[in-house]
């Protein structure tokens, strides 16, 4: 009987190792996986870091000045300030962008309202672009983004179809719209030409490119060298 009842025990603690074993298995294969998924993290993960890289003060003049020395026709020297903004009608995560010539901030070329979310089917991040109606009353609204909490839905132009999608890279995040979907009037014809955006993020460097190409696929808009303006997060810009 004793001999017995130390083999029933032998066989117990031989059971309970095994579920031990089997247990430690188990959470070895859920590090596995979360360590996957830190490799590949859910979208929201990854929208929080494009939006806490994103804001910043911008420009090209390393880009520029590496031009104007290789002999090459120079990318126009700017400036691009993006901040975040409360927006109840551009959702959580809005941001207005303000782009200048690098030497004269009198000088603004673009003007957009940015906004970021999780796409409910396929769990892309999407980032949609807005025009302002009049850009004149939020200029410099980046030196008072509270500015932007009164802004309603006619003060907007969204720039239907022209969606960019972002997905992680190596260094950092890209993003890209579809350009079948995305287009703008060609000046010259009257056409509707193919608009093709692009941007690329990391955190201290941001790459914007819009090309824009005809019926026929010849380039109208933008540069077939390098269509990159390819900014560096600088000091914030002085009034």
């Amino acid at each position: 009987m004793a001999e017995h009842a130390e083999g029933e025990g032998g066989a117990r603690a031989l059971l309970i190792l095994v579920r031990v074993l089997g247990a430690g298995t188990a959470s070895l294969l859920a590090a596995c996986v979360g360590g996957g998924g830190q490799s590949h993290p859910k979208p929201e993960v990854e929208l929080a870091q494009i939006t806490r890289w994103l804001p910043g003060t911008y420009n090209n003049i390393a880009q520029h000045e590496a031009d104007v020395k290789a002999g090459r026709p120079p990318h126009e020297a700017l400036e691009v300030v993006i901040v975040p903004i409360d927006s109840p009608i551009m959702g959580a995560h809005a941001f207005y962008l303000q782009e200048m010539a690098a030497d004269d901030p009198r000088r603004v070329m673009v003007q957009q309202v940015l906004s970021f979310e999780v796409t409910d089917k396929k769990g892309q991040i999407r980032e949609s672009v807005a025009t302002l109606v009049e850009p004149r009353r939020w200029r410099e609204g980046y030196l008072n983004p509270e500015l932007f909490t009164a802004m309603v839905q006619e003060d907007l132009t969204p720039m239907s179809g022209c969606d960019l999608f972002w997905t992680r890279t190596a260094t950092g995040f890209a993003g890209a719209n579809d350009p079948l979907r995305c287009h703008a009037s060609d000046r010259m014809s009257d056409a509707a030409a193919k608009n093709e955006l692009r941007a690329e993020l990391k955190s201290t460097e941001l790459a914007l490119s819009e090309q824009s190409f005809d019926e026929r696929g010849a380039l109208i808009l933008g540069r077939a060298d390098e269509p990159y303006y390819r900014f560096h997060k600088g000091a914030a810009h002085k009034p």
